[in-house]
């Protein structure tokens, strides 16, 4: 991007205040206590792929909401963009607030991704991992989570509600996602919505062999063709190993959102 000549003089002004580092230090640091990576780019950059480990503050919001996602004055803060310009301004900012450890990352994100660090397109908060359970019924937590952060863009490329284990749990409960969405948008807890499941069901709600039954089904549902099993096997090669291998697509799941402890323990 060729930036203006008023934009390049306001960042050279800032660079007198602030402090840059180069991607491989921010790296280091960041494995550090009370350390955090923030990616202040546009919601359209971060999602098409980010840091690995980086939390999202973009520029324009960071100023609203740092003092509640980190309030110790004290933390480490290694601030990047796309290229280290946007980053300075915002490190500017942080400083004035009162942040004494801010750090502006030089190069930014094209700078990280030539040295080869890790990249993702993860959501900062991912669902809760599909062996939850809720009532018994695995899953259903997840949903709830989904259902509380889709409709904010906060999981992109993720399936929702009409189609894969979405479907299959409202099949099974006989509820209308719409109907669903809705009772969990105006539910303060997961305690809300299972009560709320239940009176509308009533006898219908399903008892614990019909639960039992359909948790198995679910939870054990793995690739069954040569085709599907070669990309499955394909995915899980991109990931360190795990004690136990990933057989089934909830251990898939679990896997790429680091919900590891169930994969880790024999």
């Amino acid at each position: 991007m060729q930036h203006s000549p008023g934009f390049l003089k306001l960042v050279q002004d800032t660079l007198t205040r602030v402090r840059e580092t180069t991607v491989d230090d921010a790296a280091f640091r960041m494995r550090q206590p009370n350390t955090f990576l923030i990616d202040v780019r546009e919601e359209s950059e971060w999602n098409a792929g980010h840091a690995d480990g980086a939390i999202h503050l973009g520029k324009g919001i960071i100023e609203r909401d740092i003092e509640t996602r980190i309030p110790d004055r004290d933390a480490t803060l290694l601030c990047y963009c796309g290229g280290g310009y946007r980053s300075a301004l915002v490190a500017d900012n942080l400083q004035k607030m009162g942040y004494r450890n801010v750090i502006s990352v030089s190069g930014g994100y094209k700078a990280w991704v030539s040295g080869r660090y890790p990249t993702t397109t993860r959501p900062e908060v991912v669902p809760r991992s599909p062996h939850d359970k809720l009532g018994g019924i695995c899953h259903l937590p997840r949903l709830i989570d989904k259902v509380r952060l889709y409709p904010q863009g906060k999981l992109p490329g993720y399936n929702y509600l009409n189609v894969g284990f979405d479907k299959f749990l409202l099949e099974f409960l006989c509820v209308e996602p719409s109907a669903f969405e809705k009772a969990v948008q105006n539910a303060p807890d997961d305690q809300a919505v299972l009560d709320w499941l239940k009176g509308k069901l009533g006898p219908a709600f399903p008892g614990d062999h019909a639960i039992t039954d359909f948790n198995n089904r679910l939870s054990r549902r793995r690739p069954d063709n040569a085709e599907k099993q070669a990309k499955f096997d394909e995915t899980v090669a991109k990931f360190p190993p795990t004690r136990r291998r990933p057989e089934t697509y909830f251990d898939l799941i679990d896997l790429d959102e680091g919900h590891l402890e169930r994969l880790n323990n024999v």
